[in-house]
């Protein structure tokens, strides 16, 4: 096989935009395959190889036998979007998507579907396949291209978004076609203009500042909600290790210690039985913050319930890490299966759940329920691995909204409503989630800012956060009408309707009329400075130059296109099929109709072209009056 090689055909080109027909911004990479001859290869060996270098990095794309070498770029498409994607970066559907474009005979554009801030990692996770497929090609070892790999995720993770909770976010709006953009950080924005929103995990753009801070606090929480009446544990604050014993025996075993101003359960040991554990927790929690509690333990079963705008949307029952007995199987045999579960990774990963270690935590719970490691459990008993019942160290989440009392989700609802939150999880402690309350007694022991998300409860929030795709309509006019205040008089019609108009033109970008940009550098930077503004209903984006072909449009799609009037160099005898060309790119954006210039004859005369199309011949001065009628229904 040491025959063939793959290599850079030329530098590649990086789109910050959406270039028609890819479906996100991406990069197109220029590569040849150096072959001896003009037969198609067995690849089947290339595949065994390169996917034997990806196992639990990347989902095996099944072997077709003899393939075709540009079924070779294909898989390098496909492998690079699965290293992007396992290191947590937004790269979605890329199946559906990438297409490779044939440059020349012995050269084929790759395209990468990626976000613009993820170009380097693209291009750094093909390199490494690259150097890998061309090993494998030429027949050598790959040990010393797989020891690089750990590297290259790390690497890529480092600019992946924070948490997974932002990860489910960007994925349920690419389900639903919500178009995103980065803002910082962060923080992204979901929609258009007007109709967008901003999210930095699962804080919104409407969540409070100092409801934050305040829920963060948990000393200040819980002081404020026992003031309201809502039922809190008794704690107090240790200054060391002699306080937190002292705290211990006030209030009474068992106890939690935990860090005050932390989230996640991060720090947090609960069901503490004697002064040596309350000792060594608090060291381990003084080590997190300079703040700690110790809390009077509220015997009961763990709940988390989701708040949005005073609705509960979700709860879960958080059951504590552990292993079930079979009779038959020891507690480390048990724990062993349990964490071979694949949706469970390491403490910190991005995996639904967590793996639990058999550490000095569970082997003292172990201690306290008679048992040691090698210890069968009788069957159906329930061994408790983990103080804490929150899902980042090990627990589980069961649904129970069914369940529910209605009495406890009011609870819920005004603990998260004295905060001032709008979205909040609220933790329950009761001992029956059926029952009210009331009657049963229960304590909120958090009230959090920044809930993280099981995985689909984000479309559910976003269907509530965004209206419809969160779109605004987009009209693109292409070339420049004979008449030079053509644009002007678009922008009039649709203010007339009583939308708020955005307008970027080669010189200048207005809202309403008024200046907001000067020159900006190219329709794109235009379209961009529309995007995200809030006070924008309605865009319009003159192409008039070849900036789009180097940028890619701001939008993926866009509602109308006005094929408008003769270019600038429309005099030159090759200006009209290059222009044509531009049609035909922006048509593959183009989700309605086309209006077309019928005094342009240049442009009546390739109608023909267009009969798929929803093409709507007029004069010039009927344009901006049909546009106001169109948009309207929007």
């Amino acid at each position: 096989m040491g025959q063939y090689s793959v290599e850079w055909a030329y530098s590649p080109q990086f789109f910050p935009g959406y270039v028609p027909g890819w479906g996100q911004p991406g990069l197109l990479v220029p590569l040849s395959l150096h072959l001896s001859d003009e037969q198609e290869l067995d690849f089947i060996l290339l595949d065994e190889k390169i996917q034997a270098l990806l196992i639990g990095v990347v989902l095996p794309v099944p072997s077709k036998g003899q393939i075709a070498t540009t079924q070779l770029f294909e898989r390098l498409q496909t492998w690079t979007a699965s290293l992007l994607r396992y290191a947590g970066l937004p790269v979605f559907r890329v199946e559906d998507r990438i297409e490779s474009i044939k440059i020349k005979p012995s050269v084929v554009g790759l395209v990468l579907a990626c976000p613009p801030q993820t170009h380097q990692a693209a291009l750094a996770a093909l390199r490494w396949l690259v150097r890998a497929v061309n090993d494998a090609l030429a027949g050598k070892p790959l040990a010393a291209v797989a020891q690089q790999l750990p590297a290259l995720i790390q690497s890529l993770r480092a600019g992946a978004p924070q948490g997974m909770n932002t990860l489910r976010f960007l994925e349920a709006a690419d389900q639903a076609g919500i178009p995103v953009q980065k803002v910082w950080g962060n923080v992204f924005q979901f929609g258009w203009g007007a109709q967008a929103r901003w999210l930095d995990s699962s804080f919104t753009d409407a969540t409070p500042n100092i409801s934050t801070q305040l829920a963060r606090n948990k000393m200040a929480t819980s002081a404020m909600l026992r003031q309201a009446g809502i039922p809190v544990p008794d704690h107090g604050r240790a200054l060391d290790a002699n306080s937190a014993e002292k705290l211990a025996d006030q209030l009474g075993y068992p106890v939690v210690v935990k860090p005050a101003d932390l989230d996640g359960g991060i720090g947090v040991a609960a069901g503490l039985k004697t002064a040596a554990a309350v000792r060594k927790a608090f060291e381990a929690a003084a080590k997190l913050s300079s703040v700690v509690l110790v809390e009077k333990h509220f015997e009961g079963r763990d709940y988390r319930l989701q708040v949005f705008q005073n609705e509960v949307f979700w709860v879960a029952e958080r059951v504590p890490g552990g292993v079930t007995g079979d009779g038959l199987r020891s507690v480390a045999d048990l724990l062993a299966e349990l964490n071979a579960d694949p949706r469970r990774g390491d403490p910190g990963s991005t995996h639904l759940l967590k793996r639990i270690p058999l550490d000095e935590e569970a082997l003292e719970l172990l201690v306290e329920q008679g048992l040691r490691s090698q210890a069968i459990p009788p069957k159906a008993a329930f061994v408790r691995l983990r103080r804490a019942a929150n899902v980042a160290s090990g627990g589980v989440p069961v649904p129970a909204l069914a369940q529910a009392h209605p009495d406890n989700l009011a609870l819920a609802v005004r603990s998260a409503r004295l905060l001032r939150l709008d979205l909040a999880g609220v933790d329950l402690l009761i001992p029956d989630i059926s029952r009210s309350w009331l009657e049963s007694g229960a304590a909120i022991c958090e009230v959090n800012a920044q809930p993280q998300m099981s995985p689909h409860l984000p479309a559910y929030l976003l269907s509530r956060l965004v209206h419809g795709q969160g779109r605004i309509p987009v009209v693109v006019v292409l070339g420049l009408a004979s008449e030079p205040d053509f644009c002007d008089r678009i922008g009039k019609a649709l203010s007339g309707t009583g939308l708020r108009v955005g307008m970027a033109v080669p010189d200048v970008v207005t809202i309403d009329g008024r200046v907001v940009v000067k020159n900006p550098k190219h329709v794109y930077a235009g379209g961009l400075a529309l995007i995200s503004d809030p006070t924008v209903d309605v865009i319009v984006l003159l192409v008039c130059d070849e900036s789009i072909h180097k940028t890619g449009l701001p939008v993926d799609r866009f509602d109308v296109l006005v094929l408008a009037g003769p270019p600038q160099d429309a005099a030159r005898a090759s200006a009209w099929p290059r222009w044509r060309g531009f049609a035909q790119f922006l048509l593959k954006a183009c989700a309605g109709p086309v209006m077309v210039n019928a005094e342009c004859a240049p442009w009546s005369d390739w109608l023909s072209h267009l009969a798929a199309r929803d093409v709507r011949p007029m004069p010039l001065a009927q344009i901006a009056t049909c546009l106001s009628l169109e948009l309207l229904d929007k």
